[in-house]
């Protein structure tokens, strides 16, 4: 007898997944993304503590597991650690409330307490017609609101969960920390993609003199199939600034929740909201709640540091696990040390968080293997829009480390920055970036020149996508000076109204043409230190498989991901255009004082030091040379047994820059690089970084500091 209908559909139900629909994206790296990460951690410690596994709360709490190389392939073996659930949701049945602790509410603390929902304003309050998924309602305020130094008199009411001031978000992109950040102004009680058109479920808002309520019932998370889990949760304003969220009934697996005041303004806290109390916030306070499974990246990386020696600029890791690298996301990057300044990207130091002393700038989690093609250069199915491949991919999340957060500013509104998108990381679709690698579009226009496509399209048409790093872009990642950089331009008022989209050619869209300079970057983002002369340009990259004890298919695993790494190599200097390389072996650390760049006076001698992370076991000679004649060497110098380090007299003989390059025979350390500028003691001046362009007020302190270089 025939099976009936129905159970043939509960079956097809039963074996799809019931998550959100979002949009597939490239990258998920966010200014904040360390933060969000280290939080994750330190939750996913906590819950190990609890349930009484080996290891210690707090950073630094890494297991010992086992961990092998593979040639140059690094393979850490999950022991049901560096693969966990996080930080499941904890909130139900408890209020969060935030207080405003300055006039105009500029900033604000927090507090934990027992369950408040209001049943009763949701259910004698409006109930919002008609909101569908992804979709959005003015609401006006029954006063004014004030909320991080700003007053509103209305707010937009988005179905997923959130509240935004000045303009709605109703995008499809992943609900994510980096989203609610550098998005609008937001109030978040819970940022997940729900869907409030289902039966049984409403949105309702109950306005009062002194408050307002808008309160989610039954709402379930958006599934193309129904069944997905039910959210009840409300949010509440009042006229001194004070929000507060109650949920009565909340399950959902992923969530971002908290308030921000957009842009990116301020410094972003990432909390755990029921373990952490205290403190006064002026920016985003958000948390992330997973109970999904996720790669501990911060465990990762301590976890290899176990067995590798300090001797890596970028850790690159995959998985063999099918896991994602974060929602709807292929893959992302966390920038840990920072000091260098003039692209956006504030000064950060939490390297040894992960396991490095002093070396490590940045962390790639590239995801599963499994999502990209074997072939290094062939198109992810995801990706086939922009044309990305596993090694524009992999080129895209190591540029993060210097791009892309530089802008001009908006005289209407200082705060933007209109040359970039998504999550404020990325070039905006309309910025004519010469098809840079941080999903940037080359735009043609046809009014200054010839570009395929009829002119009827539009003025404009993207012409080509992602295919290296543009002037721009390396003069940002101090590889390039300004005045070789070629101006460029936006085009403002665009018909693309998503300046997030993911690149594409041909397409063709309408707007003004804004001409941009690098000077005018400066401007924004001060001058680029250090500047081009000195800044590094070899980076060592370790490459990372994250897999399970006796996994299958292993060995072709590292056979691809090997291949990645051979031909990594010659793409990054092709993309820099010569002016960058990448080492990606195994190797231990041999380090130059010097490093990265230092100086020399013409004629005149400096001292450098070459070191080992660990004494040398017998005299070890280090091999030193000048490729450019520029610096006056010894041949070699030893590192004597029982000692881990030797000094030497470097001289200055041409004046310019010359690299110094310190190597030991046999391929066990890596090749130690630095720059040493050579000048002429009448040459010798002092010259201002940054912080010349504040306005000063007598008696009181400047905002900035002055950095000034000798």
């Amino acid at each position: 007898m025939a099976r009936p209908l129905g159970v043939f559909l509960s079956l097809i139900v039963a074996l799809l997944p019931l998550g959100a629909r979002e949009e597939k994206v490239l990258c998920g790296t966010h200014r904040d993304g360390w933060q969000e990460e280290i939080q994750l951690h330190r939750q996913a410690e906590r819950r190990r503590a609890e349930r009484g596994q080996p290891g210690r709360l707090g950073l630094g709490a890494a297991e010992r597991s086992a961990g092998r190389d593979v040639g140059d392939i690094a393979v850490l073996e999950d022991a049901g650690d560096i693969i966990s659930r996080r930080n499941p949701f904890n909130l139900d049945q408890r209020t969060v409330t935030f207080l405003p602790s300055s006039p105009a509410a500029s900033r604000y603390r927090f507090e934990i307490g027992a369950a408040s929902y209001d049943a009763e304003a949701a259910f004698r309050g409006r109930q919002i017609a008609g909101l569908d998924d992804d979709d959005t309602r003015l609401i006006e305020l029954p006063f004014a609101f004030p909320f991080f130094g700003a007053s509103y008199r209305s707010v937009y009411l988005n179905s997923d969960g959130n509240l935004t001031f000045n303009e709605p978000d109703v995008s499809t992109s992943a609900r994510s920390l980096g989203r609610v950040t550098s998005g609008p102004p937001r109030i978040a009680p819970l940022f997940r993609d729900l869907d409030p058109s289902r039966p049984a479920a409403t949105v309702s808002v109950s306005l009062e003199a002194g408050r307002a309520v808008v309160s989610w019932v039954s709402v379930p998370e958006f599934s193309e199939f129904g069944g997905a889990p039910r959210q009840t949760f409300q949010v509440r304003l009042y006229p001194d600034g004070r929000v507060q969220f109650a949920y009565s009934g909340v399950n959902s697996r992923t969530a971002v929740v908290g308030i921000a005041p957009g842009g990116l303004r301020g410094s972003t806290a990432v909390v755990s909201f029921l373990n952490a109390g205290g403190g006064e916030f002026a920016g985003a306070v958000v948390e992330r709640f997973t109970d999904v499974e996720e790669l501990d990246i911060v465990l990762a990386a301590q976890k290899f540091y176990e067995t590798h020696e300090d001797a890596y600029d970028y850790l690159v890791i995959y998985n063999n696990l099918g896991i994602e690298a974060s929602p709807n996301a292929i893959a992302y990057e966390l920038t840990v040390r920072n000091n260098r300044t003039g692209y956006g990207d504030p000064p950060v130091d939490v390297g040894r968080e992960f396991g490095s002393p002093r070396r490590l700038q940045a962390v790639l989690n590239m995801g599963p293997l499994s999502q990209y093609p074997i072939e290094p250069n062939a198109v992810l199915p995801a990706r086939r829009p922009a044309g990305d491949t596993p090694l524009t991919v992999l080129g895209h999340e190591a540029g993060h480390l210097f791009l892309a957060y530089a802008s001009i500013r908006d005289p209407a509104d200082p705060r933007a920055r209109p040359m970039l998108g998504r999550q404020g990381a990325h070039w905006n679709f309309s910025f004519n970036s010469e098809a840079s690698l941080l999903e940037g579009n080359r735009i043609c226009d046809r009014q200054v020149q010839s570009c395929p496509g009829p002119a009827e399209a539009g003025r404009f048409v993207t012409v080509a996508t992602v295919e290296g790093f543009s002037p721009l872009d390396q003069y940002l990642m101090g590889l390039r000076p300004p005045w070789e950089v070629p101006d460029t331009f936006l085009v403002v008022n665009s018909t693309i109204t998503n300046p997030g989209r993911i690149p594409q050619p041909g397409v063709s869209f309408n707007g003004t043409r804004r001409n941009i300079s690098v000077e005018e970057v400066i401007a924004a983002e001060g001058r680029r230190t250090p500047d081009h002369t000195v800044a590094q340009r070899r980076f060592r990259f370790a490459f990372i498989l994250v897999a399970r004890p006796g996994g299958a298919n292993e060995a072709q695993a590292i056979e691809q991901l090997d291949r990645y790494r051979r031909e990594f190599e010659g793409f990054l200097a092709r993309a820099a255009g010569g002016r960058a390389s990448a080492d990606t072996t195994l190797r231990k650390a041999l380090h130059l004082s010097a490093f990265p760049a230092a100086g020399v006076l013409l004629g005149g001698t400096a001292p450098v030091r070459v070191s080992l992370q660990s004494p040398a076991e017998t005299d070890l000679s280090v091999l030193l040379a000048s490729p450019d004649g520029a610096l006056g060497l010894p041949a070699s110098v030893t590192i004597r047994a029982g000692t881990s380090s030797a000094a030497f007299a470097v001289r200055g003989l041409r004046a310019g820059v010359g690299e110094l390059v310190a190597s030991v025979p046999g391929g066990a350390w890596e090749e130690a690089v630095a720059r040493l500028a050579v000048l002429a003691p009448s040459e010798v001046r002092l010259a201002v970084v940054s912080g010349d362009r504040q306005p000063a007020v007598p008696g009181v302190p400047l905002r900035e500091p002055v950095v000034i270089r000798l």
